[in-house]
């Protein structure tokens, strides 16, 4: 994943196992606010315009049931970034 913002970006690499299942991306701010996206099958690139300036924990799950929700047992990695400007988007390739 890459955050994005005025020309510059910062990068988190986050790997899941690859397995028959919905992957699930959120960026998350230290104010606890998320914005989530569903992979289709087909994969990326996708986006996540308009996120304000701060760190974000990206994290990426398999969600094995369908539910949207991480459960324990269900692969999943995660990173924290700080885009290092404003005008913040998030990249997933």
């Amino acid at each position: 994943m890459r955050l994005e913002g005025g020309g510059a970006w910062a990068t988190a690499e986050v790997q899941v196992e690859a397995l028959p299942a919905r992957v699930v991306l959120s960026a998350c701010s230290e104010g606890g606010v998320c914005r989530s996206l569903v992979l289709p099958p087909e994969g990326g690139p996708f986006r996540l315009e308009g996120l304000s300036p701060g760190t974000y924990r990206l994290l990426a799950f398999l969600d094995r049931d369908g539910d949207g929700a991480l459960d324990p047992e269900e692969p999943r990695g995660e990173a924290e970034a700080r885009p290092p400007a404003t005008g913040v988007r998030l990249l997933v390739r």
